[in-house]
């Protein structure tokens, strides 16, 4: 069991790595201090921001590690692993490990939607950057679990990633995922950006509020 457990941290572990890089890339890219007034940040700040939205999908992608969880259970005998096992360790870890992978793209997320509401964009258009981002993060998390696309490949293999999405569009199993996902991404960051403004009041921003929920929200500078 023991053995296991270690060998699911070593591949968690570098899975959460991925995910930490665009919320730790957010903590300085999506500052207003630094929009404000650009001048010659303005090329660094947007190339990290696209390094952000590349890395951004390893954060939803832990979702639907919850695979290799069914197939540990499924082959429990040959992991000479106990319901007890299975229910107290098992399982837990990898609740743990989602919800810290996702909680990274929901902090990460939270402080880009923060800095729109301090430039006062409308709220219609925000949301309509969080269904758009939900949708293509949920692209991203298919191409990285069926195509087995890293972030990387963005740059050496773009044109197979392109052609690759347009190809799947035509396919049911493709776009039924695409519209799950996208749905447990959208609700998830929701839900959870909710749970970390009632948990962390002072960390939030004083002023942005959503005029259609009343909520503050995002995690201040």
């Amino acid at each position: 069991m023991w053995q296991l457990f270690v060998e699911n941290l070593q591949w968690m572990g570098w899975n959460l790595f991925l995910a930490a890089i665009p919320m730790l890339i957010s903590l300085v890219v999506f500052r207003y201090d630094f929009w404000k007034q650009p001048s010659i940040w303005f090329i660094p700040l947007v190339f990290g921001v696209l390094v952000y939205f590349f890395f951004l999908p390893n954060g939803p992608y832990v979702i639907t590690d919850v695979i290799h969880l069914v197939r540990q259970i499924k082959d429990y005998r040959y992991f000479h692993l106990s319901d007890w096992d299975i229910v107290v360790v098992l399982i837990p870890q990898f609740m743990a490990f989602i919800f810290i992978g996702f909680s990274f793209y929901v902090i990460g997320f939270q402080r880009m939607i923060h800095l729109l509401y301090q430039f006062r964009w409308p709220v219609w258009v925000i949301w309509i950057i969080k269904v758009a981002v939900a949708f293509v993060m949920a692209v991203g998390v298919f191409l990285g679990r069926f195509y087995r696309f890293n972030t990387w490949d963005i740059i050496g293999n773009s044109d197979k990633i392109i052609m690759s999405t347009i190809k799947e569009f035509t396919n049911f199993s493709f776009i039924m995922f695409v519209i799950v996902d996208s749905l447990v991404i959208f609700f998830g960051f929701e839900i959870l950006s909710i749970f970390y403004k009632s948990l962390f009041k002072p960390l939030f921003a004083k002023g942005s509020e959503d005029d259609e929920s009343g909520i503050k929200n995002v995690i201040s500078d």
